[in-house]
């Protein structure tokens, strides 16, 4: 029980920043994106974009593939999957 209480935290904790919401939003409706491109969507420095994603990333909300020299950016669906039966068993 102690376990799903910390995956749901950890998912929530990920989720409970502003900017990160918006980026995983933004994300979830685009499909994938670049961390250059969320820079002028979400209107924060570069900076701040790349720490948001890795959190996010670190959290297995999102997951990345190299392309060159550009990191794309995907939302993990089978966590949000994971995240919707972890809350269905409170």
């Amino acid at each position: 029980m102690e376990i799903k209480y910390e995956q749901i935290v950890s998912i929530c904790k990920a989720l409970g920043h502003p900017v990160r919401l918006r980026i995983f939003t933004l994300l979830a409706e685009q499909g994938e994106s670049y961390c250059g491109d969320m820079v002028s969507l979400v209107g924060v420095a570069q900076s701040t974009v790349s720490h948001h994603l890795k959190i996010l990333k670190d959290s297995g909300l999102v997951t990345t593939e190299e392309q060159g020299t550009f990191v794309c950016y995907r939302v993990q669906r089978d966590r949000l999957r994971e995240l919707t039966h972890l809350l269905q068993g409170l």
